[in-house]
């Protein structure tokens, strides 16, 4: 089989930076592989993949030792826009890589880029993903699975060789995620090169070759179709196939409503939307993409205004809190972590939300929060030069140290690799034994089981209990 990425004992490290990301990785992709990079945060998976796209060294610069070939193009020798016309790459901040206002715009000038603009290529395009209705709709109005739909609509539109995919299916739901995926599956039949990059085997499953990275150095590569299953991953925070998660016993709610939400409407999303939420409840709450999920959550601390119907803390409508108040008794976790990380300092980031919401709580309580999700050694680092996992654990950390009676995280473990699963679970099952009251959204209910007294489904702006 001809290789067509070929890395050849590659170190790499960050300008300004004392320590590698990447120390002498060894790889070759043979053409028409399906392979799936996995590794814990921070292990060096999304570096590896920016260096396979040619942004480093072109676009982000550093200490770069060694060689990478992409199509036999060394890319140091290369202009990053010889190595893209081959390579089709998806970010990890998605967000980052739309530049027109509608979904259509962007595939589009996407194709007028290669000089390919063709309307029945939009046409098949979008219907092969699903992503039809989508085409003249605004990005910012999308929900986050529906954006990272668009974007790689826009990434298929101009056929490159190579898929270079950084968590691909982080935002999608499990019908979304299974028909991507058998999408990908099909591409590689028909010769694509697909490069995913993830910390999820479900995902991972579907790719026929797995490469393991620890620390920036590659540390398993098979081929073997049980290897997910080998207990032995999780030494490398990769979370095993076919685990069984535990939890906390079931602990009786509070006859008191914490939370009431009465015939709530927004737009065309909600419709007459009734929840009462117990105190010291913990609601999990699904729904496909684009159902809504996210636009209920915003209401529930007035991050949205209702246009019909209200909403209740404690027997009080919203309105009458100010928002001070709804923020030192509900902590909010946004979907998209890079949302609410904007201060310099991971430090200063938790100390930010004790500082705005006079908690009273000190030095001591910031360095408790950044231990429980493993950041003490990130305190001086700058939230932008986090991974995403070391994100959303940060976005958490400053969620939660204010101690608030409620807790509504959306899509929590988006980005967390197994270590930071296992935290996260650990730490929702001692406040649910604290009695604290948490509303979590998932696409991934197997973790939360055990935990959850009730399971909601919102579908066609409406609740079911499951």
């Amino acid at each position: 089989m001809t290789a067509c990425v070929e890395i050849r004992k590659y170190s790499f490290s960050f300008l300004d930076s004392e320590s590698r990301v990447l120390g002498q990785v060894n790889l070759e992709i043979g053409r028409g592989e399906f392979i799936s990079i996995l590794g814990a945060n921070g292990s060096g998976k999304t570096t590896l993949a920016l260096s396979m796209a040619g942004i480093i060294p072109h676009l982000l610069q550093g200490s770069f030792r060694g060689e990478v070939f992409v199509n036999n193009k060394n890319t140091l020798e290369h202009e990053i826009h010889d190595i893209v016309s081959d390579v089709g790459f998806l970010l990890q901040d998605y967000e980052s890589q739309f530049f027109f206002s509608t979904v259509e715009e962007e595939i589009r000038f996407q194709l007028d880029n290669y000089g390919l603009l063709s309307e029945e290529r939009i046409k098949e395009l979008s219907s092969e993903l699903g992503i039809s209705h989508l085409l003249k709709r605004k990005f910012l109005d999308l929900s986050e699975g529906e954006k990272q739909k668009a974007l790689l609509a826009s990434i298929l539109s101009t056929d490159p060789s190579i898929l270079v995919l950084d968590e691909p299916t982080s935002q999608l739901d499990a019908l979304e995620r299974e028909s991507l995926l058998e999408t990908l599956q099909q591409l590689n039949r028909k010769g694509k090169t697909i490069i995913l990059i993830t910390h999820d085997t479900l995902a991972a499953k579907y790719s026929s070759r797995y490469v393991v990275l620890s620390d920036g150095c590659v540390v398993e590569d098979s081929k073997d179709p049980l290897f997910l299953e080998d207990e032995a991953l999780s030494s490398y925070g990769v979370e095993p196939l076919n685990l069984k998660w535990g939890g906390s016993e079931a602990r009786k709610a509070a006859a008191r409503a914490k939370i009431s939400v009465e015939d709530l409407c927004f737009r065309e999303i909600l419709d007459g939307v009734n929840l009462e939420i117990m105190e010291g409840e913990f609601i999990l709450l699904l729904g496909g993409n684009g159902s809504g999920k996210t636009t209920l959550l915003k209401h529930l601390n007035r991050l949205l205004d209702p246009d019909g119907g209200q909403v209740l803390m404690d027997g009080k409508s919203l309105r009458e809190h100010s928002r001070r108040d709804i923020a030192r008794n509900l902590g909010f976790l946004f979907q998209n972590p890079e949302h609410q990380l904007f201060r310099n300092t991971v430090t200063g980031e938790v100390e930010y939300t004790l500082d705005i919401l006079d908690a009273g709580e000190g030095k001591e309580r910031v360095q408790e929060i950044l231990d429980l999700f493993d950041l003490k050694g990130f305190s001086d680092r700058s939230p932008q030069s986090l991974s995403a996992g070391e994100k959303q654990r940060l976005a958490l950390a400053s969620s939660l140290v204010s101690n608030p009676r409620i807790m509504v995280l959306d899509e929590p473990m988006t980005y967390l690799d197994f270590n930071g699963k296992k935290r996260l679970i650990g730490y929702l099952s001692e406040m649910k034994k604290q009695g604290r009251t948490i509303v979590v959204v998932s696409h991934q209910p197997r973790y939360y089981g055990s935990l959850a007294d009730r399971t909601l489904l919102l579908d066609n702006g409406r609740l079911v209990e499951q």
